[in-house]
């Protein structure tokens, strides 16, 4: 299985699978469902394949976080661990810069330990890691840095949730993400008619064949659904 079978219609938008190994931002507004669809790719896809990943939370507890799949029709595959740091938030409010070693060492420590299947890492969120640093934005570009590399040289697919307002979307001052990121799934909400939509849009993928064009993202009886329509 593709990453990009994980989601009914995901194939229409992709000529060429997600590369594995790459960093993936997702990106995009409140209720756009970031969330749901990078759980969904990755539960899906390593239930099929028979590999092993695991999703960080640093916003909602575990049992809230599934709850909220759930909702969804999405199901937790037990090949995907839930790795709940929203405990620690206030713990390290104080020792921020131990929370990024702390969760670097958290997946190389499970990497270790699950050897070449392991492959796939989610951060549910940027924001909130942002939130708990005490960086300069001109240092958190490096942070960044040293984060995802390590985690390409052990060619781990990884999702990094980022949130962003309506106002700002991608075009905020602080992009350094999206330079650093080998590609950009950006989430969207947008009204036509009185109706109001969600969609998924293919920013950048390096070494992949991809539309540019917005396509509907829905919630179906059985998960999630993309297909293409007139959005804008």
């Amino acid at each position: 299985m593709r990453f990009i079978d994980t989601i009914d219609g995901l194939d229409d938008i992709f000529s060429t699978d997600i590369p594995k190994g790459s960093v993936i931002l997702i990106t995009g507004v409140p209720g756009s469902l970031k969330s749901g669809i990078t759980f969904s790719i990755l539960s899906k896809y390593l239930e099929n394949v028979g590999e092993f990943g695991t999703y960080i939370t640093l916003e909602q507890s575990k049992d809230n976080h599934l709850a909220n799949m759930k909702s969804m029709g999405l199901e937790l595959s037990d090949n995907l661990s839930i790795s709940d740091f929203s405990d620690y938030r206030l713990q390290y409010d104080e020792f921020s810069g131990d929370l990024l070693t702390l969760i670097e060492t958290n997946i190389l420590q499970y990497k270790q330990k699950m050897g070449d299947k392991f492959t796939c890492v989610a951060l549910d969120s940027l924001g909130a890691l942002y939130s708990l640093l005490d960086v300069e934005p001109r240092d958190m570009r490096k942070r960044l840095y040293h984060l995802f590399e390590p985690l390409r040289r052990e060619n781990l697919t990884t999702f990094m949730i980022l949130e962003t307002s309506e106002s700002l979307g991608l075009n905020h001052a602080n992009n350094f993400e999206n330079y650093l990121a080998d590609g950009i799934i950006e989430l969207g909400l947008h009204m036509k008619d009185n109706t109001t939509n969600r969609y998924i849009q293919v920013k950048k993928m390096r070494a992949s064949e991809h539309s540019m064009d917005p396509f509907i993202l829905t919630v179906s009886d059985e998960g999630l659904k993309v297909y293409r329509g007139n959005i804008f």
